[in-house]
C-alpha cells in the first residue's frame, strides 16, 4: 500500500462513518515508513496516541525502525515499548539494537542485547550492525567471531547478513586488507554474498584499483542473476572508472535500463578524475536533456570536473546555473571547488575573492583548497594570510601545516618551515603514513612509509634497491646499451 493510498483509505473510512482500529493505524503507519517518510510516520503515531488508541508491538517496532535519524524520539518510544510491556517481544528487542546502533548508542544496543532471554540470529546480525554502523570494527568483528563460536554447537552462525555488516563496516572504515580477507573468508564458508555484500566489497576495489577482483565480482554478479541490480550496478561503474577502464565502465552505465541520480553522478566523477571534463560536461547535459534533476552531490562532481580540466568559463556558468536553474543553495563543498577552480588556474586573487564572498563561514577545506594553489603558484603572501585563518579554526587537518611547510621549503624558507612542522608536532597532529597496495596471486600486500618491514617485504625491497641502483647507472653511462 503507497502512502497516498494508505492515507485516502484512511480518510474515506472516517468519511463513510467506519471507526479506524489498532491494525488501520498499524497499516498507516506501516506505509509511511515503507516509503522513508519518517516524519510522516512520527506524526501518525501521535495522531494515533492522542485519538485515544494503544499502539500494538507491531506499530511500535515500525516507529522504532524510522527513530535512528532521531534519538531523541527513539527515547521517547523506547519509553512506549517499556510502559506497554512490549519488551518481552523479540521484534521489538531487535528493532531497539539496531536503532541504538544507528545513533551510535551501542552501549544501550548491548544493554539490550544481553537482556535476551533467547538471541535469535536477528539479534545477533542487529548487534553486529550496531557497532558497525558506529566505526567500531573490531568491537562488530568480534561479535561476529562470538556467533560463529555458536555455529561450531550447532546452535545458530553467520549469515549472509552477518557477514554483510562486518565487510561493510571494515569497507567504510578504509581497512580494505581486513575486508577482502573477510570476503575470501566468506567464499570460503560458502556463504552467497548479496548485492549489498558485492557493493561493498566492490568499493574497496575502487579504492584500491582492484581491477582482477572487480571483474571477479562482475563475473560472480552475472552468473547469479544480479548484475541489474542497481546498487550493483552502481558499484561497478565507480570501480571501472576509478581501475581506468572507462570504456567497460560506461559500457555498464549505457546497459542500464534505469538509472539514478547516484548512475549519473558516478559517471560523471569517474570521467572528471581522469581530466575529462569535456566528456563528463557531454553526460551532464545528457542527464539534464533526459529530466533528471541534478543535485547538490551532482554539482560538487562537475565543479570539480571543470576544475582538473582548467574549464574556468563553463565552471562558472554552471555555479550560477545551480542557483538560478536548479534552485540548490551553494553549500561550503561547492565554495570549495569554485576556489580551486580559480586558484589551479593561478587566478589567485578571484579565488580569495570567491572566499572573502561566501554567505558561509569557510572552513578548512575552503581555505585548503586556496592554500593548495598557492603551494602550485608559489605565492607565499597569500599563503601566509590563508594558512593563519586554517590554524586560528583549530583545525586538526595535517595536511595544511605540511603544504605551508612544503611550500616554505621551495621557496629556500628553511627555517619558516621547520617552525610550522614543530607547530604542528606540538599540537599532536602527524601526517597520514602514505600508503599503496599490490595484488599478488589474489593477496593483497601493502607498502606503508615508514612502516617496519616483514622479511618478505625485505627481500622484496633488496630487490628494489639493486634495480634503483642499475637506474642510476645507467643514467650516468655506466652500461652499454644492448
Amino acid at each position: 500500500m503507497g502512502r497516498l493510498d494508505g492515507r485516502m483509505l484512511h480518510y474515506r473510512m472516517e468519511n463513510e462513518g467506519w471507526e479506524p482500529n489498532s491494525v488501520t493505524w498499524t497499516s498507516l503507519i506501516s506505509s509511511f515508513a515503507r516509503c522513508g517518510i519518517t516524519e510522516k510516520t512520527w506524526e501518525c503515531f501521535v495522531l494515533m496516541k492522542d485519538r485515544g488508541f494503544d499502539a500494538t508491538a507491531e506499530s511500535i517496532a515500525v516507529v522504532i525502525s524510522v527513530c535512528g535519524e532521531m534519538p531523541s524520539k527513539g527515547e521517547i518510544v523506547h519509553g512506549h515499548v517499556i510502559t506497554a510491556g512490549f519488551e518481552k517481544y523479540i521484534f521489538v528487542r531487535n528493532a531497539l539494537i539496531s536503532m541504538y546502533g544507528r545513533n551510535g548508542a551501542v552501549e544501550k544496543a548491548e544493554y539490550l542485547f544481553s537482556g535476551l532471554e533467547s538471541q535469535s540470529i536477528v539479534s545477533w546480525n542487529s548487534l553486529i550492525s550496531a557497532y558497525a554502523q558506529s566505526g567500531l570494527c573490531d568491537e562488530a568483528f568480534s561479535v561476529f567471531m562470538r556467533l560463529e563460536s555458536l555455529n561450531n554447537n550447532l546452535t545458530v552462525g553467520p549469515n549472509v547478513v552477518s557477514w554483510t555488516a562486518v565487510i561493510n563496516g571494515f569497507a567504510a572504515s578504509g581497512r580494505h586488507k581486513e575486508t577482502l580477507d573477510l570476503f575470501r573468508r566468506m567464499q570460503f564458508a560458502q556463504v552467497q554474498a548479496n548485492a549489498v555484500t558485492v557493493a561493498g566489497v566492490l568499493s574497496v576495489s575502487a579504492e584500491l584499483s582492484a581491477l582482477r577482483l572487480g571483474r571477479e565480482l562482475h563475473a560472480h554478479a552475472i552468473r547469479v542473476l544480479m548484475d541489474s541490480d542497481m546498487l550493483v550496478t552502481n558499484g561497478l561503474i565507480n570501480m571501472y572508472m576509478k581501475c581506468g577502464s572507462l570504456r567497460t565502465g560506461h559500457s555498464v552505465f549505457e546497459r542500464m535500463v534505469y538509472r539514478d541520480i547516484t548512475s549519473w553522478n558516478i559517471i560523471i566523477t569517474g570521467y572528471g578524475i581522469h581530466g575529462l571534463g569535456d566528456r563528463a560536461l557531454k553526460i551532464f547535459h545528457q542527464m539534464v536533456n533526459a529530466g533528471v534533476k541534478p543535485d547538490e552531490v551532482t554539482f560538487v562532481a562537475v565543479l570539480s570536473t571543470c576544475s582538473h580540466s582548467g574549464l574556468i568559463t563553463e565552471g562558472h556558468q554552471l555555479f550560477h546555473q545551480m542557483t538560478q536553474d536548479f534552485q540548490i543553495e551553494p553549500q561550503v563543498e561547492h565554495y570549495a571547488c569554485m576556489v580551486d577552480l580559480f586558484g589551479r588556474a593561478g587566478l589567485l586573487q578571484e579565488a580569495s575573492d570567491v572566499l572573502k564572498r561566501m554567505p558561509i563561514e569557510p572552513n578548512a577545506q575552503v581555505w585548503g583548497a586556496l592554500l593548495n594553489s598557492c603551494r602550485m603558484h608559489k605565492n607565499t603572501d597569500i599563503a601566509e594570510e590563508t594558512a593563519s585563518q586554517i590554524f586560528n579554526l583549530n583545525s586538526e587537518v595535517t595536511g595544511s601545516y605540511m603544504l605551508l611547510s612544503n611550500l616554505y621549503a621551495a621557496s629556500g624558507r628553511w627555517d619558516d618551515s621547520a617552525k610550522v612542522r614543530l607547530s604542528a608536532k606540538t599540537r599532536g597532529l602527524r601526517k597520514i603514513p602514505g600508503q599503496s597496495w599490490i595484488e599478488v596471486k589474489k593477496k593483497f600486500h601493502c607498502f606503508s612509509a615508514g612502516k617496519a618491514l616483514t622479511s618478505e617485504m625485505e627481500e622484496l625491497h633488496g630487490v628494489l634497491e639493486e634495480l634503483n641502483l642499475q637506474m642510476v647507472m645507467e643514467s650516468h653511462g655506466f652500461f652499454e646499451p644492448c
